[in-house]
């Protein structure tokens, strides 16, 4: 399926659903970075409220990833009920979900310290580990991380260039002093679980 298709894919499923969607994704955003981005700009230099901004991420940011995929998962899904109760699944394998956000993120970080490139590409090999988390809790980390890397075998350019699709639109939710992103994100979302559906084929 092609890039436009599976955007339009994803338009067609969240019309008559943004409002949940909007509701739902916002919380999680701000789970995973937004509270610490927030701390950060009250307290540049660092102290307290960073410490704390990066405590809820780290803690919180794989649960919150793994309730955003079972979400738009379940939205992309037209049999399937999407719920707010959807962010919080990752509750009974909580400590899977914070090793499998810790591996992930260090692993892009270590990368990213020799240059961009491999860190994109590291990022682009594990983008699917949470989906497939998602879809079987029983999985391991090193199982969800490998199954990740083997499917993205051949899509890391067509993923780089969906990621690059939305440029366009993050650009304007800034002209739009951040209001766009109550849209642009869960649209991105549900465009992201689409394509894990179709390479996962």
């Amino acid at each position: 399926m092609k890039i436009s298709e599976l955007k339009r894919k994803s338009k067609k499923q969240l019309k008559g659903k943004w409002g949940i969607a909007i509701t739902t994704l916002f919380v999680s955003l701000i789970i995973i970075s937004g509270f610490y981005v927030a701390m950060k700009l009250l307290q540049p230099d660092g102290g307290l409220l960073t410490a704390i901004g990066e405590c809820v991420s780290v803690f919180l940011g794989g649960m919150a990833t793994l309730g955003t995929c079972k979400f738009v998962l379940n939205l992309a899904f037209s049999n399937n009920e999407e719920k707010f109760n959807d962010l919080f699944v990752g509750i009974n394998i909580y400590f899977k979900t914070l090793g499998l956000w810790i591996l992930i993120n260090l692993t892009v970080s270590i990368a990213t310290m020799f240059l961009i490139i491999p860190g994109i590409i590291v990022s682009l090999m594990f983008s699917q580990a949470f989906f497939i988390l998602c879809e079987d809790n029983n999985k391991s980390i090193i199982e969800c991380l490998k199954q990740s890397l083997s499917i993205m075998r051949e899509y890391k350019i067509r993923l780089l260039l969906l990621e690059l699709s939305f440029v366009g639109w993050w650009i304007m939710s800034i002209l739009t002093f951040g209001i766009g992103v109550l849209w642009i994100y869960p649209y991105q979302q549900v465009t992201r679980a689409n394509f894990y559906l179709e390479i996962k084929k």
